[in-house]
């Protein structure tokens, strides 16, 4: 009778010295790689945070385009008002938040350092309009506008068929400018803005 149980007892210490066996195996292996998903990369914008879709002319009139430039991934979306031939150093610009008008500036122009320069707008009748712009990278300038005061502020460049500008920053005299069909521009950009943007 004493054989079978010490056969059985041995047995069962036998299962019993494998599990724990078994068990320390487990507990001293070393851990895998987490096959958890790596964090996503941070997404990168451009740096002047507008859409660098291509344009669409969305209005063409007395020597200015319009284009609409939709957002993307990257940048807001926007419109851009320009003369057909490029001749012109004015150019204005518009956002669901805001517009600017650019002077000798590319359409994605910001402003490099946040400080100020002058921009004097000189008109054949004799008005002068002091604007506060921003120094671009490229020499030029930019005059960004809030949106309640956009027509108070364009007003004179749409009335007037020519403008002189000069400023302080590195180009100094502009010199003049024909502003003829501005006010069609200015207008056909901020119907633009409205259906074109966020806004």
């Amino acid at each position: 009778m004493r054989r079978p149980r010490s056969g059985r007892t041995a047995a069962v210490l036998a299962v019993a010295l494998l599990a724990a066996a078994l068990l320390a195996a487990c507990q001293t292996t070393q851990p895998t790689a987490s096959t958890a998903p790596a964090p996503a990369a941070p997404r990168i914008t451009n740096s002047s945070g507008l859409s660098e879709a291509p344009g669409r002319v969305v209005a063409q009139n007395k020597g200015w385009v319009v284009r609409a430039h939709p957002a993307t991934k990257t940048g807001a979306a926007y419109c851009f008002a320009t003369r057909a031939d490029s001749s012109s150093p004015l150019s204005f610009r518009a956002t669901a938040k805001g517009a600017a008008m650019l002077v000798n500036g590319d359409q994605h122009a910001q402003p490099a350092e946040d400080r100020d320069a002058k921009l004097m707008a000189m008109f054949p009748d004799g008005e002068k309009v002091a604007l506060e712009a921003k120094p671009l990278p490229n020499g030029g300038v930019m005059v960004p506008v809030e949106l309640p005061s956009y027509e108070d502020l364009f007003e004179p460049f749409m009335r007037s068929k020519a403008v002189t500008l000069h400023s302080d920053s590195a180009n100094g005299t502009v010199g003049d400018v024909s502003l003829g069909g501005s006010s069609w521009a200015l207008n056909a950009l901020d119907e633009c803005r409205i259906l074109h943007t966020d806004g």
